[in-house]
């Protein structure tokens, strides 16, 4: 008995609990969004409701503050009729062993769900997604306003529900409050808002290594010095002799490339023409520098590599269609057309198993590609004149693309600690936070001032997460160990209704699902849920067997 007993504290014993839904004592649950005439089947059953709002609409509407707490009190009430929208995960699960039926209400016209990264570096494009659902009659323009200035636009279909991406590049940095536009002809729908908070960009030392002076070098150069980044660059004149340049930098001697230098540099930039030149220990050294993390990126041309560790990585070919005047080249969902020189031969990069594409053309021929090597990367492009989007007065193009080969090559700088809010925080509720650490110090974090109780993840034990409940709208604060103060958004009740709506209806009507299932039988409708013996009965019935077998060996 006593083994048993354990067996079944370690594995509980699972029964069906059916519940007959015949029964005349029913409680009607009212929450957001319910109609009124779903209600004319149930005339004179008692109606209920947690939101204060409702019940100050109509008098016959009893006001509770607690679920758990009214149905316990009212042992009567069998059935809980649940009409609207439904209800938040945390009063759900204090509904789990009651009979449960959902009476959902169809989406108004809003944005149904939504997600943007709420902070991205400088010169990084801003990604606004989401669903808009349009009941109306007449189409519905969204807009992205920034700053006072319209940024994008999106229209949707009337009697439609459709996804939409907005997009754009900030101008700014640190905090700020977009806001996402709804216009039917000239009526405003809605206006929600977008926090972002746009850092600097992460600072990065690139050394170039360039075989002759040339265009693309000399506009990259500028172009890098301009955004802040610490450079060094070394053009050949000659054979063994160089000139040197350095912005934003400390001066080196370029002339050796050894495996001192390249540690004070995050990624190396160079031409096929040059890293060809380099000796056998010059190549062990950036060989050894890319394993340990530092990014190679490497503009290919008509040459081959007669030597180098990365000689086979990118298999390329010279791509022999006609060359058009212009391409249309598409990365990180950014599309740009960029204007072809005369003359120029058409490479293309051969698709290979352990790479990653990043630059297409319109015809799907890679452009730039990627392959790990180590802790670092490798990327080799073709693309060997975007001078011509500067040029052609298209900067925004060439900052997008340099940016997102940047970062994509470079060093990755590692994070002990992290923070992290949910997504759309709401005054006056429960807003779970997640902290990540290596040190596995968690008592330093503050919001306002007071400290938040975490609780260890049982699997992954550098993970903690805890809750706290926002007093006010607007930007706040949490800190963390010595790190300067970081930002969150928290949003008013009223914002994004239809999404906190689309929530609670997928929330409630899964818990449902999984918790019980209605079936039909000889004597009407019943509803069968899951219940569980709870373990305290064994646990006391194991403590018996051991007080027995304890005392056959005192008095025997």
């Amino acid at each position: 008995m006593a083994i048993i007993s354990l067996l079944f504290i370690l594995y509980p014993i699972n029964y069906d609990r059916k519940v007959s839904l015949s029964n005349n004592t029913i409680a009607i649950l009212l929450t957001d969004g319910y109609l009124k005439d779903s209600l004319e089947k149930y005339k004179g059953a008692s109606l209920f409701s947690t939101d204060i709002a409702i019940t100050e609409k109509d008098n016959k509407v009893q006001h509770i503050y607690d679920i758990t707490y009214f149905l316990t009190s009212k042992p009567d009430y069998q059935t809980l009729h649940i009409f609207g929208y439904g209800l938040e995960l945390d009063e759900l699960r204090s509904l789990k062993n009651k009979n449960l039926i959902f009476h959902p209400t169809a989406l108004k016209t809003g944005v149904s769900s939504i997600s943007w990264p709420e902070n991205i570096r400088a010169g990084k494009q801003l990604l606004v997604q989401g669903r808009y659902n349009n009941t109306t009659g007449t189409e519905v323009k969204l807009i992205l306003q920034g700053l006072g200035t319209n940024l994008d636009s999106v229209t949707i279909k009337k009697e439609t529900w459709n996804n939409f991406e907005l997009t754009c590049i900030p101008k700014h940095l640190d905090k700020a409050v977009y806001s996402l536009i709804a216009i039917a002809n000239k009526d405003t729908l809605s206006t929600e808002e977008v926090p972002v908070i746009v850092k600097e960009r992460e600072s990065m030392r690139i050394l170039i290594l360039a075989s002759a002076p040339d265009f693309e070098n000399k506009f990259l150069k500028n172009w890098l010095a301009q955004q802040g980044y610490s450079l060094s660059v070394r053009t050949t004149i000659s054979t063994a002799k160089y000139s040197t340049e350095f912005l934003n930098s400390r001066k080196n001697d370029l002339n050796r490339i050894n495996t001192t230098l390249l540690n004070d540099f995050d990624i190396l930039i160079g031409d096929m023409t040059e890293l060809s030149r380099l000796s056998n220990l010059e190549n062990q050294a950036v060989q050894n520098q890319v394993n340990k993390g530092m990014g190679l990126i490497i503009k290919a041309d008509a040459s081959e590599p007669r030597n180098g560790f990365y000689r086979n990585a990118f298999p390329i070919r010279e791509n022999k269609q006609v060359i058009p005047k212009t391409i249309k080249l598409t990365w990180e969902k950014h599309t740009a057309l960029k204007a072809i020189l005369q003359g120029s031969s058409s490479i293309e990069i051969l698709a290979q198993a352990g790479t990653q594409s990043l630059v297409k053309n319109e015809r799907g021929n890679i452009l730039t590609n990627s392959k790990l090597f180590g802790q670092g990367k490798i990327l080799l492009t073709v693309i060997n004149d975007s001078y011509t989007w500067m040029l052609g007065n298209q900067e925004q193009d060439y900052s997008s693309f340099w940016s997102y080969i940047l970062q994509k090559a470079a060093r990755k700088k590692e994070n002990p600690e992290s923070l992290a809010v949910h997504f759309l925080p709401v005054i006056n509720k429960d807003t779970g936070i997640e902290f990540q650490t290596e040190t596995g110090n968690i008592s330093r974090i503050q919001i306002k001032g007071e400290k938040i109780a975490f609780k260890q993840h049982h699997i992954m034990s550098f993970q903690e997460t805890g809750s706290f409940w926002p007093s006010k709208s607007g930007w706040q604060s949490f800190q963390f160990g010595n790190t300067d103060s970081n930002w969150f958004y928290v949003f008013d009740e009223k914002a994004w209704p239809e999404v906190k709506a689309l929530e609670k209806l997928k929330n409630t009507q899964n818990f449902i699902e999984q918790s019980a299932k209605n079936i039909t039988t000889g004597n009407g409708a019943v509803q069968v849920y899951k219940d569980t013996i709870h373990p305290i009965w064994f646990y006391i019935l194991f403590l018996l067997c051991c007080t027995y077998l304890w005392l056959e060996v005192k008095l025997y």
